[in-house]
């Protein structure tokens, strides 16, 4: 990877932000939080996605390896996180123990997070890509 530290800081970035986006939303209605979900997480992590492409100058030999341990970085950053959070963190601030029971109640909700940072990171490569080649000097 180009640079682990840019990759962790848009990483955080994202996950923080889509954070909010779902708890706004989550205020109004699960439907609207599902909507905001597919739309604006999507944007946030797809941007992310793209601008470390763009701030890393990945030439367009290594656009796809990178994609790749990009995608997988966050994907294990994703859980590792949500881990913490969700298994640790919140129980412990309501007064619970630690439990698995978040990983496996929210396994759906989690699988399209991970499947959508797949795709997103996809079509932020494919964007960066076509950058590339509209901007790059003839031979």
């Amino acid at each position: 990877m180009k640079s682990m530290k840019l990759a962790f800081l848009y990483f955080l970035l994202a996950y923080i932000m889509s954070s909010i986006v779902n708890l706004v939303f989550y205020y109004f209605n699960t439907t609207v939080m599902c909507i905001a979900m597919f739309a604006l997480v999507a944007l946030i992590f797809g941007y992310f996605f793209y601008l470390y492409l763009k701030r890393t100058k990945c030439d367009l030999a290594r656009t796809l390896k990178e994609t790749n341990l990009l995608i997988v970085f966050w994907i294990l950053a994703s859980l590792l996180l949500d881990g913490i959070i969700y298994i640790l963190i919140f129980p412990l601030l309501y007064g619970y123990n630690p439990t698995w029971v978040f990983f496996t109640d929210q396994i759906a909700w989690l699988c399209f997070n991970y499947g959508m940072i797949i795709i997103v990171g996809y079509i932020s490569r494919y964007l960066y890509v076509r950058r590339l080649k509209k901007f790059r000097k003839p031979d």
